[in-house]
């Protein structure tokens, strides 16, 4: 198996025919016809159903697509590398990353990775640990930088602390309970549980029992800490939020944190990458770039 018989797979599943593909990849029909050919003759199997508008993969072709994506990636990657190495300033990297950690970290962590790199393109990902980990096991992300839920990435993926920050009861300026010094003040306020279970946001059922007042009132479940800080900030409702959110993010001038006593979880940003599998030059640079915001972040709460 060659891997431009690989890349030429690749092509006619995305454009839908050879004969697109081939206009696409600048080869000729035939020459792409006899390509894929040779890959179904080396697999022992056809990857292809043929119909009059053209060809889609089959289950094996589906079976065997992931591993293409896979060797593709993995061929980019390594060139990717060497040239780096030899000075090149280009490429690509490709990260996955929460919403949170994208506004308080991206746009400082991808200003001074420009300054080095100014000729890579850059890809993101938005999303948590759960649909992150699986893009980056296959190959599709260098890295990923999110919050960790209660269950870890799998053996094929390490994971290294960036910023710890305390997660704090939020109200909007001016809410009449905002001096409130217990959660008990708090059982009739109403909440906004910010994200999915497991996560952080979504732990204010848990901090309510541990302090034996039953369950919060809540009247909205939301998707991510962003969704609940604009709620929190244009209504009385109130939610779990990181520190750094409050504090930095874009809605500070509208966000105050309520000085509750008990003990409160904390919002963890890891950066997750592949066990044994070096980053890239330019990778690791932005990786190391997102690792010094945070650092300054983290330095600077309160």
């Amino acid at each position: 198996m060659k891997l431009q018989q690989v890349f030429d797979f690749l092509a006619v599943t995305q454009h839908g025919s050879v004969h697109a593909a081939a206009r696409a990849t600048g080869q000729t029909q035939p020459a792409m016809t006899k390509s894929l050919r040779r890959l179904e003759n080396t697999l022992g199997l056809p990857l292809f159903e043929r119909h009059a508008k053209g060809m889609r993969p089959n289950d094996y072709g589906k079976r065997f697509l992931p591993h293409a994506q896979h060797l593709v990636h993995e061929t980019k990657r390594a060139r990717d590398t060497m040239a780096q190495m030899l000075g090149d300033r280009s490429g690509k990297v490709q990260y996955g990353i929460s919403a949170v950690a994208s506004m308080l970290l991206a746009p400082s962590a991808i200003h001074r990775f420009r300054l080095i790199y100014p000729d890579v393109e850059l890809s993101s990902r938005s999303g948590l640990c759960h649909t992150l980990t699986p893009l980056l096991r296959d190959g599709l992300l260098d890295f990923a930088i999110c919050p960790l839920g209660h269950d870890l990435p799998d053996a094929q993926v390490k994971a290294r602390t960036l910023m710890n920050s305390p997660m704090a009861v939020a109200a909007r300026r001016g809410h009449p309970m905002r001096h409130a010094r217990s959660l008990k003040a708090l059982q009739e306020e109403l909440f906004a549980v910010a994200g999915p279970p497991g996560q952080p946001g979504a732990s204010v059922y848990q901090v309510f029992e541990q302090a034996r007042l039953g369950s919060p009132r809540v009247d909205m479940h939301t998707d991510g800490l962003i969704d609940a800080a604009a709620l929190v900030a244009n209504s009385d409702r109130m939610a779990l939020l990181p520190t750094a959110l409050i504090t930095t993010g874009l809605l500070r001038e509208q966000l105050e944190i309520v000085p509750v006593e008990e003990p409160l979880p904390a919002y963890v940003i890891s950066l997750l990458q592949r066990a044994g599998q070096p980053l890239t030059p330019a990778a690791e640079e932005l990786a190391t770039q997102f690792a010094g915001q945070a650092s300054s972040l983290h330095g600077a709460l309160p």
